[in-house]
């Protein structure tokens, strides 16, 4: 069956609602896992389509309660799930299985209605963060003041009714409207805003940066895609966070990096210092970005690695990369002057004590001739 949009039936659906927290600086997982009350068990190794996705460190699986919910009018019932990475960050999901067959139309009201995200679900989320993070409490290391968060929204399609192949829906302004929750017909030149991507014919990942169709029969290529956007919108909101943490750091520094220039030997007494603490924090950014760019790598497979790379340029993940970097930049640069200043003190002082040995010893000498 076919619906007059051109679109077949939606046969077998369910949605994934995400809330991510940066709730650390990093979370020993080891230690976590022994923190549960309940037995858990690590994510599985990701499997790809002929190669490996490579991930430093495993994230921590829990399953948490089911939840009474109603989304587009309709009573549901959510499954909360959650992830806990080394990174710090809690991801936090609710599964909802939908009734099928289900409209296109009817699949852009549950979006609209979730990504609105109603008092009732905000409250399931809280509730959820509150209970993980006092199970996690002794595995936590470094708790943030401020706990930023990060939404994403998966719409999964495992089965279609018979119709065009999921590869050829790629171009459908209908998908676009169901990924962005959006009730009015968009304009051809939104498209633009999605990026499209396919392996065999009857699969179809379709991602925006608030919002993803995944269209995918298979169950084991279903939970890698879901993986590969969960840990991408991770490194975001971890980006996000240590870019607000490398502004505050700048902004605590800049008065004494613009201060008006003193005399040369009175530089030596407070450059050092500074110095120092600007060396300390170069570490510590060239540290903390590492890890969190090397955190999950695509050693072979081509097409996951187009998955990868399509979802972290969808999300602008580069553009706080380059921010933190540009600060990288400017205080390697602040260091480089600073380390030029005092070696400018330093002659200048051993140029002062020479010439007062060389007076010294013209006194004493007129000294010794009277």
């Amino acid at each position: 069956m076919a619906f007059p949009d051109g679109l077949p039936a939606i046969a077998s659906a369910h949605l994934r609602l995400y809330q991510l927290y940066d709730i650390s600086y990093s979370i020993d997982l080891e230690h976590a896992r022994r923190s549960l009350l309940t037995p858990s068990a690590p994510a599985r190794p990701v499997v790809s389509r002929g190669a490996r996705i490579e991930i430093a460190q495993l994230p921590l699986e829990i399953r948490l309660s089911e939840h009474p919910i109603t989304l587009g009018g309709r009573a549901l019932r959510g499954q909360m799930q959650a992830r806990v990475y080394d990174l710090g960050i809690v991801a936090l999901s609710l599964v909802i299985a939908l009734p099928t067959p289900l409209l296109w139309n009817e699949a852009i009201e549950l979006v609209a209605d979730a990504q609105a995200f109603p008092g009732e679900i905000a409250a399931v989320f809280a509730e959820s963060l509150e209970g993980v993070r006092k199970r996690l409490e002794p595995a936590i290391d470094r708790p943030n003041k401020t706990v930023r968060s990060e939404d994403y929204t998966i719409f999964f399609i495992e089965r279609l009714a018979s119709g065009p192949p999921a590869s050829a829906l790629a171009r459908h302004p209908m998908l676009l409207q169901v990924a962005l929750g959006e009730r009015k017909t968009l304009s051809a030149a939104a498209s633009s805003l999605a990026t499209s991507l396919s392996y065999y014919e009857d699969d179809l990942i379709f991602l925006t940066w608030s919002a993803a169709v995944i269209i995918e029969p298979d169950a084991e290529a279903r939970e890698d895609a879901e993986l590969l956007l969960e840990f991408a919108n991770a490194q975001l909101l971890s980006l996000r966070s240590y870019d607000a943490e490398v502004e505050r750091d700048m902004t605590r520094l800049a008065p004494r990096i613009a201060r008006p220039r003193r005399l040369q030997w009175r530089a030596l007494s407070s450059t050092g210092g500074f110095l120092r603490e600007i060396y300390t924090l170069i570490a510590d950014i060239t540290e903390t970005s590492a890890r969190i760019e090397n955190a999950l790598k695509v050693t072979e497979d081509v097409y996951w690695n187009r998955v990868y790379s399509a979802a972290l340029t969808i999300l602008r993940i580069p553009v706080w990369q380059a921010g933190i970097d540009g600060a990288l930049d400017v205080l390697r640069r602040t260091a480089s002057l600073l380390h030029d200043e005092t070696q400018a003190a330093w002659a200048t002082l051993l140029e002062v004590l020479v010439i007062a040995l060389i007076v010294i010893e013209i006194v004493v000498a007129l000294l010794g001739i009277r």
